[in-house]
């Protein structure tokens, strides 16, 4: 049987996807001490952008492709906000939208100790990712645009 997700969650995951992030303020002070840095400092080494490119096109791959795998890509933050239950039929939905999609451009445009911004582009403009937040826990990058 299929389950009909509500077009409003698909509409706001689709828009997380697609760079829309909140306007919310970050809730630490920690937080908006670690974005101030990254800005100061831009760059990083080659082996952290392409660890952070690789992290960015398994996830696009997970998530358009509606595979659960894409839950434990998010950040542990964006984890709390939203629960596994919601977030996957939310990747279902986006799955039935969409299916499967590749990234035609992506660039890496910061990346200051764990915290990172990445630029993606898809065919589909609507997918597009501009400046997405990206945040390395544990030894792994993970999308933290929640």
């Amino acid at each position: 049987m299929i389950r009909f997700v509500p077009l409003v969650a698909v509409f706001g995951v689709l828009a997380a996807l697609a760079g829309c992030g909140s306007t919310e303020q970050p809730a630490t002070t920690t937080r908006t001490t670690e974005q101030a840095t990254m800005t100061a400092a831009p760059t990083a080494n080659k082996d952290s952008s392409a660890e952070l490119e690789a992290a960015v096109r398994e996830y696009s791959a997970a998530f358009l492709s509606g595979k659960n795998e894409a839950y434990e890509m998010l950040s542990q933050r964006c984890k709390e906000r939203m629960p596994r239950a919601g977030f996957l039929q939310v990747v279902t939905a986006a799955s039935q939208l969409y299916g499967p999609q590749d990234i035609v451009s992506l660039k890496v445009d910061q990346i200051a100790g764990d915290l990172g911004r990445v630029t993606s582009t898809y065919a589909k403009s609507e997918l597009d990712q501009r400046s997405e937040p990206w945040v390395r826990e544990n030894g792994a990058w993970r999308v933290d645009d929640c």
